[in-house]
């Protein structure tokens, strides 16, 4: 009989009671009599009562939010669109408050706007010129901005958890900027001929310059090859001048007329060398 009451009156104490189970990526948030705690319950299994709480599970696993040509304008007012991707999650220590302040409508009243936003002032600080390039810079400026503009919705949003994808330029710019590369193309030809045929100037100025060299040093080997021949030829001449004394000068005389040379037969005054000589007459013939 006693086991019957016990039951009976853990039936009664059970039947009015509900539970739940949170479970891992998500927490609880309970509201008793229309009043919520003011804490976030993390995954577990809970008793409570389904007449006076009502139990939320709000999921803090990480979420994708993404929104598609996006226009923007750049710091020279060039316009520019693109995709975003926009990976968050919800703050699990302050579900309670996200539940009670933001509510499921976040994904229609808060995040399209604050994402159009972020992406517009941080386009706004690069030139076009640039952007392309330093993509990485304009993410990191627009997951900046994102992070201080969500914060005080309870959305986190990472570090890395930003993408642009199908970046592009209005079509009137990307015309510009095809015709300027043509420019920029023909501009380089022309310089690539005037360095060519500035070259070119230069090589022949160089064979003339070797040429005119060649026949300068040509020229002077020449002069100074004669002015050495000349050089010799005095000092012979010199040499064979003073070897030529008088008497030797007269024994080449009388030597030449023994051997039928025409010499004069009588030599006086200065060029016979003080010799007064006069040779008979077929002195010569006799000498053969």
């Amino acid at each position: 009989m006693k086991r019957i009451i016990l039951l009976a009156a853990m039936l009664a104490l059970t039947a009015g009671c509900g539970f739940t189970t949170i479970d891992p990526g998500e927490v609880g948030a309970f509201t008793k009599w229309g009043v919520m705690e003011q804490k976030s319950f993390s995954p577990g299994f809970y008793w409570y009562n389904p007449f006076s709480t009502h139990v939320d599970h709000v999921n803090t696993q990480v979420r994708v939010f993404q929104m598609q040509k996006l226009e923007a304008a750049t710091h020279d007012f060039q316009e520019i669109h693109t995709d975003v991707t926009v990976n968050y999650t919800i703050d699990g220590k302050a579900a309670y408050m996200f539940l009670a302040e933001v509510g499921d409508g976040y994904k229609t009243k808060i995040m399209p706007g604050i994402i159009s936003d972020a992406v517009k002032a941080g386009t706004a600080q690069f030139p076009l010129t640039t952007i392309i390039q330093e993509r990485a810079k304009l993410r990191d400026n627009i997951t900046k901005i994102l992070q201080h503009r969500l914060a005080p919705y309870y959305i986190i949003v990472a570090d890395n958890g930003v993408s642009l994808t199908n970046f592009g330029a209005s079509g009137a710019f990307m015309k510009a900027v095809e015709d300027k590369q043509i420019e920029e193309q023909v501009a380089i030809k022309k310089g690539f001929i005037v360095t060519q045929a500035t070259r070119d100037a230069e090589a022949v100025r160089e064979a003339a310059k070797g040429t005119a060299d060649a026949a300068r040093e040509a020229a002077k080997g020449v002069a100074d090859a004669l002015h050495t021949k000349g050089q010799a030829q005095a000092e012979y001449n010199d040499k064979v001048s003073k070897s030529l004394t008088p008497i030797l000068v007269q024994k080449m005389w009388i030597d030449a007329w023994a051997n039928g040379a025409q010499v004069p037969r009588v030599v006086t005054g200065e060029k016979s060398g003080g010799l007064f000589l006069q040779m008979p007459a077929g002195f010569a013939e006799e000498k053969k």
